[in-house]
């Protein structure tokens, strides 16, 4: 009966979700082999997939409800960790310079119309 749901929800959101998921993992990817990220950023993940694969459950007894999902948490924290407390110089390296949106006045500088305001104080 869930498949009856999630085939529909997988090719309705898959052509645009699947490309950021994939450019948000070779991110991470990169990221665990670059050398100029510190050492305890770079062990983050491999040390969740490990205790993704492992039997041990740290929080199955203690917490009921995030007992089931606590390795995907982990998983996501660490992915979450290395992305974020990476150094900035490493990320624009690995991603490359921001885009630069285009303005109006780049596209047709003819439509663009100069003017001029003042202010008016009411005292």
């Amino acid at each position: 009966m869930l498949f009856r749901l999630a085939f529909p929800l997988i090719f309705m959101f898959g052509p645009r979700l699947l490309p950021r998921v994939v450019r948000y993992l070779r991110l991470v990817w990169r990221l665990t082999f670059d050398k100029r990220v510190p050492l305890y950023l770079r062990l983050l993940v491999p040390l969740a997939i490990v205790y993704f694969i492992s039997p041990l459950d740290l929080l199955r007894d203690w917490v009921p409800v995030i007992g089931r999902f606590d390795d995907i948490l982990v998983l996501g924290l660490a992915t979450l960790f290395l992305t974020k407390l990476s150094p900035k110089h490493v990320l624009d390296d690995i991603l490359g310079p921001p885009p630069n949106k285009p303005r109006p006045e780049d596209k047709d500088p003819a439509k663009v119309v100069d003017g001029s305001s003042h202010t008016v104080d009411d005292d």
